[in-house]
């Protein structure tokens, strides 16, 4: 799907998040660690794959490898899980294979796809069009991601709008900020990088509320994303003082998030 906007949807109760706009590269430069290794829940081929017996997963071992691997370009779906010592995969029962296979192929949870056995911090799905379905263990990761993709959509903005200028260096969204994206609107956000406007040496990025975030199925053009939502706030950054800051124009779409940050 075409656009430079992001758009986000938090599951709490699962540390799920959906989004779109957020890329691969987005996520590797944001988590405090990249995964040594990886279970693949679709089929590879390559260098870098090779076979557990027990579970007939591919896995993926190496930082250098995991990163080339979600770097590269893939004409399949890319999903996965981390996991730390290559052994445990020897003792995952039959039930919770059969729940990896669930995973992979509905694209959903049966249970929590934290496995104690696995130690894995993540479950990466790669869904269509661009949309990605990422778990975290630690729910606090993905605000690192956020944070590093805000700034890669700004930049690139900045630059086609100043082909000449020097690289922008762009500081930290605020961790509230952060917060009141991702937690105050709960049906969904959508940071609209290609409305962005400029104002005495400020840029104003409108973010717009989901209405119907059950339509997200039928999503297929930036159109209909921006005509299934709303603009309720305005994501600003000064590009004389290097500071962030978030107007909400609309109260009754934010809820409060004061008590988490």
């Amino acid at each position: 799907m075409r656009g430079n906007f992001v758009y986000l949807s938090l599951e709490p109760v699962t540390n799920m998040v959906y989004s779109l706009g957020v890329s691969p590269a987005d996520f590797l430069n944001g988590v405090p660690e990249v995964p040594n290794q990886l279970l693949l829940l679709n089929a590879e081929a390559g260098t870098d794959v090779t076979l557990n017996p027990h579970t007939r997963f591919q896995t993926i071992a190496g930082q250098a490898q995991v990163r080339r691997y979600l770097l590269a370009k893939h004409t399949a779906a890319v999903k996965w899980l981390d996991y730390v010592h290559a052994d445990d995969l020897d003792f995952l029962l039959p039930s919770e294979i059969a729940e990896l296979l669930y995973l992979g192929h509905m694209e959903t949870h049966l249970r929590t796809p934290f496995y104690a056995k696995l130690q894995n911090e993540y479950a990466f799905l790669t869904l269509r069009d661009g949309f990605y379905k990422i778990y975290y263990r630690q729910l606090g990761n993905f605000n690192h991601v956020l944070d590093v993709s805000i700034k890669r959509h700004l930049r690139s903005m900045h630059n086609n709008r100043w082909v000449f200028a020097r690289p922008l260096a762009i500081s930290d969204v605020p961790h509230e900020i952060l917060l009141q994206l991702t937690e105050g609107l709960m049906d969904g956000a959508v940071i609209a990088f290609d409305q962005l406007v400029e104002r005495h040496r400020v840029y104003m990025i409108p973010v717009r509320a989901v209405h119907h975030p059950e339509h997200q199925a039928t999503w297929h053009t930036q159109e209909e994303v921006y005509a299934d939502s709303k603009e309720v706030a305005s994501l600003r950054y000064d590009l004389t003082t290097r500071e962030w800051a978030l107007t909400i124009h609309d109260n009754q779409e934010f809820s409060e998030v004061a008590d988490l940050i």
